[in-house]
């Protein structure tokens, strides 16, 4: 099943513009893993504390987080506490479902949101899709 969540599109702006200035960004864990080597989808994947992963290093781009509420956030390193962008009903508070996530989403496709815009998320259990509802 399909979950949609809505973003304003000059809160995913500021946020991109954060990542794409930002000199370190930080890599999601799935990004740090597929970096040092480790195949996810492997049954015999190695445990955690027996893999060299890096930190950083990732692209500019934008976390999609479900911790406390649904919202993005930059990958940038250093970034204020209060840079994100939640939402539209999903503010603050527990997270949705029954787990906890983080997918990564690049910067270079969000370039296309304007101020005006929403930047609509749809996730399913393969895939984040990425779609725009233009302010015209």
């Amino acid at each position: 099943m399909a979950t949609r969540y809505e973003f304003e599109g000059a809160e995913v702006q500021a946020l991109v513009q954060e990542a794409q200035a930002a000199t370190v960004r930080l890599m999601t864990e799935a990004q740090r893993y597929v970096a040092a080597g480790v195949d996810l989808h492997a049954d015999d994947a190695p445990p955690e504390d027996d893999v060299d992963v890096p930190e950083t290093g990732a692209e500019p781009g934008l976390w999609l987080m479900n911790d406390r509420g649904v919202y993005l956030r930059s990958n940038a390193k250093r970034r204020p506490d209060d840079s994100v962008a939640y939402a539209r009903g999903y503010r603050g508070g527990p997270q949705v479902g029954d787990e906890a996530f983080c997918e990564y989403i690049a910067a270079a496709p969000l370039a296309a949101v304007r101020p005006g815009d929403t930047l609509v998320v749809t996730l399913d259990d393969a895939k984040v899709r990425l779609s725009l509802l233009r302010d015209e």
